[in-house]
């Protein structure tokens, strides 16, 4: 049996588990609006999912409005339930109309790194440009209920100038290819794979644990924080609120989407009050079963008035349908030789033997384990290994090291090991796992 079978079993057993719940849930909250091989992994939302565990009436109901202006929707109607995107169907042609909204520059990151080893070679600037060169940029347009994420980093395992594009009325994305001519549709489920595996691996979404956190203030709006846990992890979510006047107008960007995209790596169902249309994320730190910790930060929110209307269109104008394909993956080496040599100011004399299947000079990199892998020296990430592949890295100079080998959500046990170059460093064997 596939692994995407399994994972479709496995969802559909929860999802008859939760029948008996779901009877007592009002029409609004019954689920989806047509059939989907995907529908499964989505369970309808709880109404113990609402902020102080009220249950849901009409009032929050129009809170959790898929991104449609209350006034398109009429005084009294509720609005329609997203709906589902399918892998294997494109999408219809469309031309969007928003030009306001947000604009933010944000990161996803480790928190918990390894440090430098303090040797009197340590280069601090040139590790610092370093780190910044291929930290896990990301470019986030907003605007009435549509999203535009943009990759802006070598790191990712989707190539710099990858996009997600995103409505509020739809579960899933589409995913135009740097080319800018060609996209894949994402439902639900795979964005996991796609950033820690470079699969597009369909796995099951559940309803999270929700609780309500006290409120705070960011980029001078009042914020709203929630908790959400899932057998993957636990997900504290900071959230800006729209101020009175600009609920229900198109001047809010609405970033339900966004917020759809971030519980969705916890492993959560997007069907979720947690995302609403008067709230856009700006901070969500993961906390993982290892201990481990992820983050997704943002760093400036910048009003815009200018979109192009275009950039938010799903799919993108023009753009040709591919099923099941990801664009080519980027070089895999994150760091240039010059780069790599400015993370110290000179060599070093060597303290020990060197390993006799070590090279000659550099660092020879080897996965032997079952999965993608990052690879970081002193932090910075400087590679990224699929199973079974090696790649040789001659422009660190002689030195200590702090290496580590983690996967890209930092989910699993990260492999961490002082090295001098010339070295050898194996994923997978024997001798690798002993240390």
């Amino acid at each position: 049996m596939t692994t995407r079978r399994i994972c479709c079993v496995l969802a559909l057993g929860v999802a008859v588990s939760a029948c008996d719940d779901h009877k007592q849930s009002s029409s609004k909250d019954a689920g989806l609006t047509e059939p989907s091989p995907n529908a499964s992994i989505l369970p309808a939302p709880l109404a113990s999912e609402v902020p102080g565990g009220a249950k849901a009436n009409g009032e929050e109901s129009e809170h959790r409005d898929a991104g449609h202006a209350l006034a398109e929707a009429g005084a009294d109607a509720p609005p329609p339930e997203p709906r589902v995107l399918r892998e294997d169907q494109a999408l219809p042609a469309e031309i969007p109309h928003e030009t306001s909204g947000f604009s933010l520059s944000a990161r996803l990151r480790w928190l918990d790194t390894p440090s430098a080893p303090r040797v009197p070679e340590l280069n601090p600037d040139g590790l610092q440009r370093a780190r910044d060169t291929v930290a896990f940029d990301l470019v986030i347009d907003l605007a009435g209920g549509r999203m535009r994420f943009a990759f802006a980093s070598r790191s990712f395992t989707l190539p710099p100038g990858s996009e997600l594009h995103a409505r509020d009325d739809l579960y899933g994305h589409a995913l135009l290819w740097p080319n800018r001519t060609t996209y894949t549709v994402l439902p639900p489920g795979t964005l996991r794979s796609v950033l820690s595996q470079q699969r597009a691996d369909v796995v099951p979404l559940v309803r999270p644990r929700f609780s309500a956190l006290s409120g705070g203030s960011l980029f001078g709006f009042a914020t709203e924080r929630v908790e959400l846990g899932t057998p993957t992890g636990k997900l504290e979510l900071e959230q800006a609120r729209a101020p009175g006047s600009a609920q229900g107008t198109t001047i809010w960007a609405s970033g339900a989407s966004l917020c759809q995209l971030l519980i969705e790596l916890v492993g959560a169902s997007p069907v979720s009050s947690a995302c609403r249309a008067d709230l856009f994320p700006v901070r969500a730190v993961y906390t993982w079963s290892n201990g481990q910790h992820f983050a997704f930060e943002v760093a400036r929110v910048t009003r815009r008035s200018d979109f192009n209307p275009s950039a938010f269109a799903v799919p993108p104008m023009g753009a040709e349908f591919r099923q099941s394909e990801l664009p080519p993956p980027p070089p895999v080496a994150l760091l240039s030789e010059s780069e790599l040599a400015e993370l110290r100011l000179r060599p070093a004399a060597r303290t020990d033997k060197p390993d006799p299947s070590a090279p000659k000079s550099g660092l020879l990199l080897v996965n032997h384990g079952d999965g993608l892998r990052y690879i970081t020296i002193d932090g910075a990430p400087v590679a990224r290994l699929i199973a079974g592949s090696e790649l040789a890295l001659p422009g660190l100079r002689a030195g200590k090291y702090q290496i580590s080998a983690r996967d890209f959500f930092d989910g699993e046990e990260a492999l961490l090991k002082s090295i001098e170059p010339p070295a050898r460093f194996s994923l997978g064997d024997d001798a690798e796992k002993a240390h």
